[in-house]
Order: structure tokens, then sequence, then C-alpha cells
């Protein structure tokens, strides 16, 4: 009796852990406001070679972003022309850029996406107008903006009140397949399912690659050196901010697993060297001995955490040591 009923509740158990597993969000087409960062690899055809998420809500309130923005007047006019549809402070979400195709071609795989809260007869120009360039793909609405010899150049899709879609006639059809379920997205691909659940898709940024094979096979018959790197397949990379703390971690994959070691061994030795080349830079030492790098048979980790008095430090140092530099010369400090 005792055993009937141990197993009468083993099945319960096992029955609440399915239901609760089955209750974890999933991936969704992205509604503005409401949205998650991976909900924008939904839109991503399944060919996609390389992208990159930004939290743009979260970056936009950065103070250090802020202050950039504000010692950039030439941005004013753009700013401006842009409130006249949307606030960049309130109603844009998610931004994510990637490449729908070969990463060799980017100019004409290259496609940007977009999730905001805009009105749609600000930007959809009417089309009883009789310049009016509105054309429609899907019954998705798209005009081009920038041609050349009648060719489309640069186009931008109205996916929905969520989404816009801007890139090549090539991409943005890409992108507008996908989200009519024509196609299949980036998340169901299997080769690289394992990769994708190793991103943090929670942090201010993410990014993936997909290396062709080809790519670094140059270097590498140039440079017996570089050998080991010609089994690099796969990127990833996340970067964060929380609690006036800046953190930036990078993933690499080799198709060889005995190569990870040999890479992590490699980049200590250049680690070593940087050191040695920064001794009278001592900021640029502070950031180097913050710099992690371990190996497993999974990867190749490269993990940096800083926090904002030693950014502030280090771009003061640049700014002193770079002020005689002439204009155009300089180096500059972002986010």
């Amino acid at each position: 009796m005792k055993i009937k009923k141990l197993g009468a509740w083993s099945f319960v158990i096992l029955s609440a852990l399915v239901i609760l597993s089955s209750c974890t969000p999933e991936a969704r087409i992205p509604v503005a406001g409401s949205a998650s960062g991976q909900d924008m690899l939904t839109l991503l055809p399944s060919d996609t070679s390389a992208f990159m998420v930004l939290d743009w809500n979260k970056i936009v309130h950065l103070p250090r972003f802020r202050a950039m923005l504000e010692q950039e007047p030439e941005l004013q006019p753009y700013q401006k022309k842009i409130s006249s549809f949307v606030d960049l402070n309130k109603d844009v979400y998610f931004l994510a850029l990637a490449i729908t195709g070969d990463v060799k071609k980017a100019a004409e795989n290259a496609v940007m996406l977009v999730n905001l809260k805009y009105q749609e007869e600000k930007l959809l120009p009417a089309e009883t107008e009789k310049d009016s360039t509105l054309e429609y793909y899907e019954g998705v609405p798209f005009f081009p903006m920038v041609e050349i010899e009648e060719s489309a150049v640069i186009c931008t899709a109205f996916l929905d009140s969520s989404n816009l879609a801007i890139g090549s006639e090539k991409s943005i059809k890409k992108i507008i397949d996908v989200y009519k379920k024509k196609t299949s997205n980036i998340l169901s691909r299997k080769d690289i399912k394992t990769y994708l659940k190793d991103i943090n898709t929670k942090a201010m940024t993410f990014s993936f690659i997909s290396l062709p094979p080809e790519l670094l096979n140059q270097a590498a018959a140039q440079n017996p050196q570089f050998k080991m790197w010609d089994n690099l397949r796969y990127f990833s990379a996340f970067s964060d901010y929380r609690n006036k703390l800046y953190s930036a971690e990078i993933k690499l994959y080799a198709q060889d697993k005995t190569q990870h070691q040999k890479m992590a061994e490699n980049l200590i030795g250049l680690k070593a060297l940087a050191l040695g080349l920064a001794g009278e830079f001592p900021e640029i030492t502070q950031v180097l001995n913050a710099l992690e790098i371990t190996s497993t048979d999974q990867y190749v980790k490269i993990y940096l955490s800083l926090k904002d008095e030693i950014i502030d430090q280090l771009a003061k140092a640049l700014k002193e040591r770079t002020k005689d530099l002439p204009k155009g010369k300089g180096i500059g400090i972002g986010i």
C-alpha cells in the first residue's frame, strides 16, 4: 500500500513539474512595452548569420549615454526630426541589427528591426498622393528611402504598430516572410539552438555570429599561429549595466572542442604582453587585470566587469593623452 501511495505522489509531482515548465514564457512576436529581448529573434529568418539586440530603453537612460548625446551638438537636428513622430526616451524599446544571409555580403543582407510605439499615419505616405512610392509585399506596406537606378537600396517596412524593419528590399522581404509565418525564424535552427540558449537575452545588449569556415582560412594559411583560430565557428557576447557596474562577456566556440584550452592560453599570453606594454598607463593596467579568460569543453569565456569610477578614470586619462593630437585622430569613449 505504501509503495502504491508513493507512486501516486511521484506521478502528481512529475505532472506539476511538466505543467510549470510548460508555463515558461516562450519567445513571441514583440509587442512594444511588453516585449523581451528574446522576442526580437522571432522576426529574424533562420538563415541569419549575425545579430545584435539592444535594449534601447535601458541604454537611452544611462547617464553616460545621455551625457555623450549632449556633447554631440550635430546630433540635435536629427533628434528633433525623429521626435516629431516618436519619443526616443519613452517610445522605443528594442533595436535588432542583423545580417540575414551570407555575412560576407553584409551590405545587401543587413537589416535593422525597431520595436516601438509610433503613429503609423505620421510615417506612412498617403496612397492617394501622386508621388507616393508606397508598395506592398504580403499585405505589409513598405517604401524605398534611397534608390539607385530605380533599385531600392534601403526600405522601411511597417510590420505592425510595434515593429519596423529597415534595410535592403531583399532583407525586409525576408523579415516579412517570417512575420507572416511563411518561413521559420532563427530560433527554429537545431544546429545553433544550444548556443542561443547559452546567451544572456536579458542583458542590455546581446549578440551572436555564425562564422563561415573560409573566413579564417586565409589568416591561418599565412600564419601557423592562427591555425587554432581556424576552428572558430560561433561567437556570442553580452553587455550590461547594474548597480553602477558595467559588465561584458564574450564566448568563443570552436568546432574542435580540444582547441578551447589552447585558444584561452593564447589570449592569456596576449593579455600578459599588453600588461607589459601598458606599464606607464595604470588605467589600462586596471582594465587588463580585471579581464578574466577561462575555458571549458564547450567554450572560451572572456569576462570583464568595471566600476563607473574606473571608466571615468580611463576616459579622463585618454582625454589627457590625446588632447594634443590633430582633430579626428583622438580616441573617444562611448557608453
